[in-house]
């Protein structure tokens, strides 16, 4: 695949994924307007039943600005590592607060225990952002031994 194709791709998916971004964020617009608009005795709740959201759409942020880094001819070294580390990052946290914080969170609030459903969806974004993030070390490495290597030839 020539270097002028993965440009174009990445600026095409770029735009991609811009659409389920802006999505969400005009639905968490939306949802917190009617939050405050209704109030009501579960609308804290709600709210903080939607606080992850906020991560994963760093995650998803973070993809759109690697992929326009990539469409603008960036090294594809630099662009990977941190790609990987902050959406790793992003997605685990996310995943961490929806598994402890919601319930904690929901509980202080109410001022009663909260008893969460199982849901193993977190559990796998926390799993799959803590590997991305560790990929990042892994590749940031290869990339440095590499430039090293570069030197001597």
């Amino acid at each position: 695949m020539s270097v002028q194709l993965l440009q174009r791709n990445a600026r095409i998916l770029m735009w991609l994924v811009t659409i389920p971004f802006a999505a969400l964020a005009l639905l968490t617009l939306a949802l917190l307007g009617n939050i405050v608009l209704q109030g009501g005795r579960f609308a804290d709740t709600v709210a903080i039943y939607y606080l992850p959201m906020f991560l994963y759409m760093w995650a998803i942020w973070m993809v759109r600005s690697a992929l326009r880094r990539v469409a603008e001819g960036a090294l594809f070294e630099n662009v990977i590592a941190r790609l990987l580390l902050r959406a790793g990052i992003a997605l685990f946290c996310g995943a961490v607060f929806t598994v402890f914080g919601v319930p904690l969170a929901t509980a202080l609030v109410q001022g009663e225990p909260y008893i969460a459903t199982f849901d193993p969806s977190p559990v796998t974004l926390g799993i799959v952002g803590a590997t991305l993030a560790m990929f990042s070390q892994l590749f940031g490495r290869a990339v440095a031994v590499r430039q090293e290597l570069d030197e001597f030839i």
